[in-house]
């Protein structure tokens, strides 16, 4: 098995007409070398029409004795969609960014360690579960971070990280949901991929199906952290807001005491030392006992 991952037109139908299986794996190639790509190896118009409008869907399209596979993953803390035509004679991956993990793959093809198109469809697949799965172990040691400062005094960068996050993460939820789903029907993709056997090919793909799973429940776990982070920072300016009512609500029932003209104060009252006394300094006192009462509960002297 031969594997390509530059666009040569001599070698490709070389290759194709004597029917000597290959893997292609293009990175961003112009519509032209779509339009002779698809010539030379005969693939459906619609087919090829899907892989040069990206922003496609994680589907599964059968066209007969080929089929076209969109998948995802990540590079650098970013999606990268994949589009795998796959037949009885060659697979052919399209996509515009760079794949770290795919390049392992297609070492490990040119290595001869894979030989047949099963291994070679399953590889791909499983190289962009398993870049995945990295992306999200870099969320969570960013969200465990975030988690920790969460309980005590983030700043608003940190905050707004935490925003970011969330979104990002349902994002990432709504493209490993719809793989997760197409892989769970694996009689199906199976079906459908000429050249594999079901019995043979079952058990690997549905390691990729696997993995997927996980991938979306760490997605899960990692919303909910980040949600609880959230509410702890929510109670916190609750707490505060609390601490400052319970300081001002005394304050207003003394001024408001003060300020009902009784005429025992209008009377009495006359001097800058009752003023002070009985004015200022229940107010004082007020605040102090308040302090020291909201220190007993906990609610201060802490971070």
């Amino acid at each position: 098995m031969q594997v390509l991952d530059t666009f040569d037109a001599d070698t490709i139908r070389a290759l194709h007409e004597r029917g000597e299986f290959f893997w292609l794996d293009l990175e961003s190639p112009s519509d032209d070398q779509l339009d002779a790509l698809g010539a030379l190896l005969e693939i459906p118009d619609l087919a090829m029409q899907d892989s040069k409008e990206f922003g496609q869907r994680p589907k599964i399209d059968d066209y007969g004795p080929r089929v076209l596979i969109v998948f995802y993953g990540a590079h650098d803390g970013h999606l990268v969609e994949v589009h795998v035509h796959v037949s009885g004679d060659e697979v052919v991956t399209v996509r515009r960014g760079a794949c770290s993990h795919l390049w392992d793959a297609r070492e490990r093809a040119e290595q001869m360690v894979m030989r047949t198109e099963q291994d070679v469809v399953y590889r791909v697949l499983d190289a962009l579960a398993d870049s995945l799965r990295a992306l999200i172990e870099g969320y969570g040691n960013e969200v465990e971070e975030l988690e920790e400062v969460a309980f005590e005094r983030p700043t608003s960068a940190e905050r707004r990280r935490m925003s970011e996050l969330r979104s990002e993460l349902f994002r990432l939820q709504q493209t490993v949901i719809p793989q997760r789903d197409m892989l769970s029907r694996g009689g199906d993709l199976l079906e459908t991929l000429p050249g594999l056997e079901r019995d043979v090919a079952r058990h690997p793909f549905r390691d990729v199906h696997d993995d997927l799973v996980l991938t979306s429940n760490e997605i899960d776990y990692l919303r909910d952290l980040l949600a609880e982070a959230v509410n702890v920072l929510i109670n916190q300016m609750a707490g505060r807001l609390t601490v400052v009512a319970t300081f001002f609500l005394p304050l207003t029932f003394a001024t408001g005491f003060f300020g009902m003209n009784f005429g025992w104060m209008v009377n009495h009252v006359d001097s800058a030392f009752a003023f002070f006394l009985l004015g200022c300094g229940s107010m004082v006192v007020t605040i102090v006992i308040a302090a020291a009462l909201l220190m007993r509960a906990g609610y201060l002297g802490r971070r």
